[in-house]
């Protein structure tokens, strides 16, 4: 049975969606995956209300049987790009921060490391769904503990961004066809690529974008679905930080040695490089143990104490090994964005050479020392002009 040619492709106003549909189940020998165009084209029927549910599920459903290709999940980030709500895409942001995995039982301390970014003038969006793996903790659940604006429309976000430099933005309010996958996805009891897609949005188009995984195998499907976002010309010049997450979260895992996939565009052409954050708690134990009991006001108290492990108050809550993670994540964590930055241009971090990964993590320590001062924190002056 010969398989389906590429279709010619319409408005998603005149397109018949059940030709994608065929294309994807028309049996062993005569279906195929979506090109680039038609997958962005179908997220964006559905987005509009000219694909319906049925024939959404239906291709979210084939391709997760027969394994989604990186062209279908690239063609979904475009047409998730296309379907923004106008006025995100004029905001300035720094650093992309998606944040849709949630954790078992820690807390998101890289919500203390946007904290300490925003304070030094650096504007941080984080974007996320608490309501796809509800029995996670996600960082929405926690962010009026650090003061942390939640909002929901480009005006509020400006407003917070301007004098917090940081934001909580829900993904469905980003792009609303979010909302509709995941209500598919919990009827279904199904993943999709939908749930790859969103974490690769960057709705602003912020120069640093930080990405998360968990499984295996996907931080070769998030590299080549930048490389092909960039080919395509849906992404335009800045970073791209891969990585497998502390529980799948975009924060790192001090318990480990953690390899980053760095991709830079810059002038039609795409620079691959990597960066590995070394161990920071060898043979480390035990901090597991009553995590999931601790109230998001630890964050709070954690920004607080400048002596966090010997501060009377924490102590009672927290054990030494959970305070000694904790700030492990947030050095980590850190030292990521802090050679990012520095890789955007050197001399904004004041040094002549670029950081080595040994001195990221030496600064990142200083910054969180230092984190009440604009004045000696390492990270006052990036945004001074060269």
């Amino acid at each position: 049975m010969p398989k389906i040619g590429e279709l010619t492709l319409t408005s998603a106003e005149a397109f018949d969606f059940r030709l994608l549909i065929k294309a994807l189940g028309k049996g062993e020998k005569g279906s195929r995956a979506l090109t680039f165009a038609e997958a962005a084209l179908l997220i964006e029927g559905f987005a509009s209300g000219h694909a319906t549910r049925v024939q959404m599920a239906s291709a979210m459903m084939l391709m997760r049987v027969r394994g989604e290709t990186v062209d279908e999940v690239a063609g979904m980030v475009a047409g998730l790009r296309r379907s923004v709500v106008t006025g995100w895409e004029s905001l300035t942001v720094d650093i992309d921060w998606p944040v849709y995995a949630g954790k078992r039982e820690q807390l998101p301390w890289l919500l203390l490391v946007a904290k300490l970014l925003a304070s030094q003038g650096i504007r941080v969006m984080l974007h996320g769904d608490s309501q796809a793996l509800p029995h996670r903790r996600h960082v929405e659940s926690c962010i009026d503990a650090l003061n942390i604006r939640c909002c929901t429309c480009p005006n509020s976000a400006q407003d917070a961004l301007n004098s917090d430099h940081i934001v909580y933005v829900r993904a469905g309010d980003l792009v609303p066809v979010l909302d509709d996958c995941r209500q598919l996805h919990q009827e279904l009891g199904l993943r999709s690529l939908i749930q790859s897609a969103a974490r690769c949005i960057n709705p602003t188009n912020a120069p640093i974008s930080l990405r998360s995984y968990f499984h295996p195998g996907l931080d070769d499907l998030h590299q080549q679905v930048c490389e092909t976002l960039f080919a395509h010309k849906d992404y335009s010049a800045g970073q791209i930080a891969i990585f497998k997450g502390l529980q799948g979260e975009t924060e790192i895992n001090p318990r480990v040695a953690t390899d980053i996939r760095v991709i830079s565009g810059q002038a039609n052409k795409l620079v691959l490089s990597s960066i590995t954050i070394p161990t920071l708690l060898e043979g480390f134990s035990g901090a597991k143990i009553g995590q999931a009991e601790l109230s998001s006001e630890i964050l709070a108290l954690l920004w607080r104490e400048q002596q966090s492990l010997n501060t009377n108050m924490l102590s009672e809550l927290m054990s030494c090994t959970m305070i000694e993670q904790a700030l492990s994540s947030i050095t980590a964590t850190l030292a990521v964005v802090l050679l990012l930055l520095n890789q955007q241009s050197k001399h904004r971090l004041g040094l002549q050479q670029p950081f080595t990964v040994e001195q990221a993590i030496s600064v990142s320590q200083q910054c969180w020392q230092n984190r009440f001062s604009s004045v000696n924190s390492p990270l006052a002056n990036w945004h001074n002009k060269e």
